[in-house]
């Protein structure tokens, strides 16, 4: 199984040059690394001392480094679904576009960085499929394209360790909440676009002999799912954890606080904090220290001085890496660990984790859900159950979270913000609570 550490943080607090230090230590120590740069800018380029392409390049032995190309994935994505919309287009005399026409919408890095990550990570018991075909792929069957999942010689993947360089906090947090929205939008919307396509199908041939594209447009949306639930797998993995990296400063606390209760809310787990660019012989501040560890419990917090110039080159970067967190010793392939409260929770609760479960703990005859949200205050923090869903709206970011069957037949009491901790009381609902 392949590690994936995604470093992020806040703006200007030296994301780049900590995920290349932590890539270039980790091919050090035997690890067959790869660093990722999809911050959407040419800075892994300046601290690694080459132009990095989409292809991964060797820097030195063990480690290799690669570039989203933002551009040409998002290209070969609309001209397949275009080639398939090529009779509706005619219909309408629209005209398709050149190549040379067509620029990446905002947010596509986010969403293109996902689907790269996980063509270089391997999940057990993952069936790559359709997931990496063309466009037109229509089923597990369908073979993964030349060059998207590289493995190594003995048939294990290609990489032990994958070290993702995203983009600042605010822009990372819903790029990782990108494809559980996108996941829970199709399983809603595709059943309406169904019917209506059987009910428009008639008409159209009628009246222009140009079938409806109903095979092609559930073969492709088969594709996608697929994909999401690929990049699902890799995101909400065991092996899958953050990096943040933050800076000194008042103003960079309150930045941690958001950037807590948002990962926290979409249940991602961050291993360690780096605050980088103390003075030199400089301390971080007890107070501060206390604050990241109630932030972040159980992440490791590193304090690393700002020297006077820029780590640049492998070797520099390596020397800087000394004052990083060390990853654990334990490769891929060994047992995983069980993430703190997880290892006993039955399939139905929920354990505080990436998989999107969370606590259940029984109080008398109540049920209480227990979502920790590290930094949230009750003035920013909003609930609303919808059906079998409970929203929750903390500041800018909101997540629907899907009620195991207990709480599904029961109704909320009541809710408190403490410490931290969300606890959203359940009550049976009488007229429902011996249903299955």
């Amino acid at each position: 199984m392949t590690r994936v550490l995604l470093v992020t943080g806040l703006g200007g607090a030296g994301r780049t040059t900590v995920a290349a230090a932590t890539a270039v230590a980790a091919a050090r120590t035997g690890r067959r690394t790869l660093f990722l740069a999809a911050d959407g800018t040419a800075d892994a380029d300046i601290v690694l001392g080459l132009a990095l392409g989409p292809d991964p390049v060797e820097v030195e032995p063990g480690l290799y480094a690669a570039r989203v190309a933002v551009r040409e994935e998002f290209e070969r994505e609309f001209l397949a679904v275009q080639e398939q919309l090529g009779g509706i287009l005619a219909l309408f005399g629209v005209d398709p576009l050149d190549p040379e026409e067509i620029t990446a919408v905002p947010g596509a890095v986010d969403a293109l960085t996902l689907r790269v990550l996980a063509r270089y990570v391997r999940v057990p018991g993952e069936r790559r499929g359709a997931a990496y075909g063309s466009a037109a792929g229509d089923g597990p069957e369908d073979e993964p394209a030349a060059g998207d999942e590289p493995v190594g010689d003995d048939g294990s993947a290609a990489f032990d360790l994958v070290v993702v360089d995203l983009p600042p906090a605010e822009q990372a947090v819903l790029a990782l909440a990108l494809p559980e929205t996108l996941s829970r939008y199709l399983d809603r919307l595709l059943p309406v676009e169904r019917q209506a396509a059987r009910g428009l199908a008639p008409i159209l041939a009628v009246a222009a002999g140009v079938p409806m594209p109903d095979e092609w447009l559930y073969a492709t949306a088969r594709r996608v799912i697929a994909e999401l639930d690929a990049i699902r797998a890799v995101l909400d993995g065991p092996e899958t954890t953050v990096r943040f990296v933050t800076r000194p400063g008042t103003v960079a606390a309150a930045a941690d606080r958001r950037a807590a209760s948002a990962l926290a809310l979409y249940g991602r787990t961050v291993g360690d904090v780096v605050v980088n660019g103390l003075a030199e012989g400089g301390a971080l501040a007890r107070d501060r220290t206390a604050a990241l560890r109630g932030l972040f419990p159980g992440a490791e917090i590193a304090a690393v001085a700002g020297g006077e110039g820029e780590p640049i080159g492998a070797d520099a970067l390596a020397g800087f890496a000394e004052t990083l967190p060390r990853l654990p010793d334990r490769r891929p392939g060994d047992a995983a660990e069980a993430a703190p409260g997880r290892a006993d929770a039955p399939a139905d609760s929920a354990a505080p984790g990436a998989d999107g479960r969370f606590d259940i703990e029984a109080d008398g005859d109540r049920l209480v859900l227990v979502v920790p949200l590290p930094g949230a205050e009750r003035g920013e923090l909003d609930l609303l159950r919808r059906g079998d869903e409970l929203i929750v709206t903390v500041g800018a970011h909101r997540r629907m979270l899907p009620l195991p069957s207990a709480l599904r037949r029961c109704t909320i009491e009541g809710a408190g913000l403490r410490g931290g901790v969300l606890r959203v009381r359940f009550v049976p609902d009488p007229a429902v609570w011996m249903r299955r």
